[in-house]
């Protein structure tokens, strides 16, 4: 009886190490930003090329990263995606790529290191995790991933020369990420 209770307490102490890897659909995830133009309107845009990584305890995520290619900016504005590539602001031919690596999850916020033209920076994020549910069609387990956060683009050296009465400082980025177990 003392060795069954013992391994019992052993698997409920244990929990996170059955972390599952999830597959992220990117048909029904998006990787968002806004940003204040001229302090009294609001600029959305998106990375249309993005991927990642994530895991799932049944409860919590274990892990979480992702990388967006800075070159696939899209704000429906090609002169203004054009700019935003340039070296005053994103510079993607000498920095193509921004990612993202959870350090912790934890009530409900993902705390994580997010690198943008090689500054890395710890950033919050509100989390919300939606599911596990089963996918009607292929039985397997579907979770949706929320998270939206804010940045100050100068920390990162973004549009540095770039008055934030123009384009704020502020920015926000919202990620929604619907994910399968592999």
């Amino acid at each position: 009886m003392r060795v069954f209770a013992a391994t019992l307490a052993a698997v409920f102490c244990l929990g996170g190490v059955n972390a599952a890897p999830y597959t992220i659909d990117p048909t029904h995830s998006s990787v968002g930003f806004e940003v204040k133009h001229l302090m009294v309107s609001k600029v959305k845009g998106n990375f249309k090329k993005f991927s990642g990584e994530v895991e799932f305890d049944g409860k919590k995520l274990t892990k979480l990263s992702g990388e967006v290619k800075i070159a696939d900016i899209n704000t429906d504005n090609n002169a203004r995606d054009k700019h935003l590539n340039d070296a005053d602001f994103f510079d993607a031919k000498k920095f193509p790529n921004a990612t993202l690596t959870m350090t912790k999850f934890e009530k409900g916020k993902v705390y994580a290191d997010l690198k943008i033209r090689d500054v890395v920076k710890n950033v919050v994020f509100n989390a919300e995790i939606g599911g596990p549910i089963k996918h009607p069609k292929t039985g397997k387990d579907v979770i949706s991933i929320s998270l939206k956060g804010e940045i100050n683009r100068k920390d990162f050296k973004v549009g540095e020369d770039t008055a934030d009465n123009s384009v704020s400082e502020k920015v926000i980025i919202e990620i929604e990420l619907e994910a399968s177990a592999k």
